[in-house]
């Protein structure tokens, strides 16, 4: 939760403060008010201000005095402040800077300088913030991440619990700011209650939103593994009982922890525990046993990232193609364009290997635009059909869509030839950008295909929803339909109401000839798999 930058305006002439307030007024500031110095003083114990524009002479407490005083108290000395004064005498700029005054603005003032001031002194006021605050939380006043970091390495035997209120963020989504604070305040000073004996005398950290430790130095190495175990469970089934009460509402906590020990990259170790048990929805998880597996993979992706780079780059993205039989006529008809990579050693590599990574590192959308180059130039080498596969990501990619646009207005020939079919995708952001996709591409003649239907997220609602003129229906279905009776009656029921809405099937995954004439006895107009023929570098 980051709340916006916080200016006090202390001036005794309402005219100023408002002549500030309106030149500040749309650069997203939170804006406090003060008549003299002493009330100055008061609002920055409140409010804990950014930046604070300050006025020299006026009643009760001049600014030069208030100043004095605000910088006496330790969370403010490096508060910046800056002088709006009609003086401009040597001798009271001379006075200001004793009185620990950053800056000057004259009266009558540039509104433009001004707004610079200010945003260049709320630069250096986050990083003083950063300064003064780096060991202490401050919605809680606990020690915070980087004080535990560096009281672990003044033990000689350190075991933390790492924990985190379960779905902290949909927290943030219902309740403000204020009562989340609240929520933790009332939490932490319950924690030391809910835990047993061995950990009463530990240490409380609030290491970031919805995250805390306990840190201990076990010299006498009570706590076992076992033990360990039987500690956090009895703390997470206490929690779980625990009810905070604000105001007139309840809120129920439960919380995820993590288990580690020893001196070496404790934290770290931490922190990855706790986001492998998020990740895996696991209430407990001891740290150390899946720390080296968790090395292992993180080397695997970075590895797997420098092969896409190195495959993008040296144009080895290429695509496979697999072809599609029509049933009746016993001719294929079509071809699905799937990706490979081909590594420096010259070894083809399946997206299975990659793919998910490519996500997540941001290469997901480069991989697709070569896909659809690759595809469209096997396009002008057959008179078949090829399929393209499309996620939302790739939909939502204002690039990518203007690729294909593109290239269906200079070659609308092409256009009825092109199948893009549809990925199950549970990231959508824009259903609409979806929706009108499809129109367009469809009005050019280009068909749509819903890919693995009948798993996941491609359903009977996404057939109304997308209008697909092809269903190809999911591999889990098909691979046992000819000794699945179950699998066979859903595959029915599916052909039946796509035979209805006049939408053309594929069985994905036909692997045997038994499987082969299940289908056909169904009446599935395509087949695809490896049955009628493996992926290939070129269509024949």
């Amino acid at each position: 939760m980051h709340s916006k930058p916080i200016i006090l305006i202390v001036d005794d002439l309402k005219d100023n403060r408002l002549s500030i307030k309106i030149a500040l007024k749309n650069e997203n500031y939170t804006i406090y008010e003060a008549v003299n110095g002493q009330e100055a003083i008061e609002q920055c114990k409140k409010t804990k201000p950014d930046v604070i524009l300050m006025d020299a002479l006026m009643p009760i407490m001049d600014g030069y005095e208030a100043t004095k005083i605000i910088r006496s108290i330790e969370e403010f000395n490096r508060t910046p402040i800056l002088m709006i004064t009609a003086l401009n005498q040597k001798d009271d700029k001379i006075k200001a800077i004793e009185h620990d005054i950053n800056d000057f603005i004259t009266k009558p003032f540039n509104k433009h300088e001004l707004i610079a001031r200010c945003k260049s002194y709320i630069s250096l006021s986050q990083i003083n913030k950063q300064y003064v605050l780096s060991s202490i939380n401050p919605n809680t006043n606990l020690p915070n991440k980087s004080k535990l970091i560096d009281d672990i390495k003044t033990l000689e035997s350190p075991k933390l619990i790492l924990f985190r209120i379960e779905d902290y963020e949909i927290l943030e989504e219902f309740y403000t700011e204020k009562i989340i604070i609240q929520i933790e305040n009332e939490f932490s000073k319950r924690i030391i209650q809910l835990v047993n004996d061995n950990w009463k005398e530990s240490k409380l950290y609030h290491t970031s939103e919805g995250e805390f430790a306990l840190l201990q130095n076990d010299l006498s190495n009570n706590i076992t593994e076992i033990q360990a175990y039987i500690d956090c469970m009895e703390f997470y089934n206490k929690a779980k009982l625990s009810v905070i009460h604000l105001d007139k509402y309840e809120y129920n906590i439960s919380i995820i922890l993590t288990y580690t020990s020893g001196k070496t990259n404790l934290f770290e170790h931490a922190r990855v525990g706790l986001n492998h048990a998020i990740k895996e929805k696991e209430t407990f998880i001891f740290a150390d046993n899946i720390i080296e597996q968790v090395h292992k993979d993180a080397t695997n992706n970075i590895n797997t990232i420098k092969m896409i780079q190195t495959a993008l780059d040296s144009n080895q993205v290429v695509s496979y193609f697999q072809p599609l039989l029509n049933n009746k006529t016993k001719e294929i008809e079509k071809y699905e364009s799937l990706v490979r990579i081909i590594d420096e050693k010259g070894n083809i590599v399946s997206p299975f290997f990659f793919l998910d990574i490519a996500k997540k590192g941001k290469y997901y959308s480069q991989i697709t635009k070569k896909v659809i180059e690759n595809s469209l130039n096997a396009l002008e080498k057959t008179n078949k059909d090829i399929s393209i596969n499309l996620g939302a990501t790739d939909i939502e990619n204002n690039d990518l869509r203007k690729m294909i646009i593109d290239y269906f207005n200079k070659n609308p020939q092409n256009a009825s030839r092109i199948v893009f079919e549809l990925l199950e995708d549970e990231s959508v952001k824009d259903f609409n950008t979806i929706i009108d996709f499809i129109t367009i591409i469809k009005s050019y003649g280009a068909k749509i295909a819903i890919d693995d239907f009948g798993a996941g997220y491609s359903n009977f609602g996404r057939l109304l929803d997308f209008a697909p003129d092809i269903v190809k229906l999911d591999g889990s279905l098909i691979k046992n339909i000819h000794i699945d009776k179950f699998s066979r009656n859903i595959v029915e029921t599916m052909q039946d109401f796509a035979t209805k809405m006049g939408i053309k099937t594929v069985a994905e995954f036909v692997h045997c000839k038994e499987v082969f004439d299940v289908i056909n006895e169904i009446g599935i107009d395509y087949t695809q798999g490896y049955y009628i023929s493996e992926p290939k570098a070129t269509i024949e």
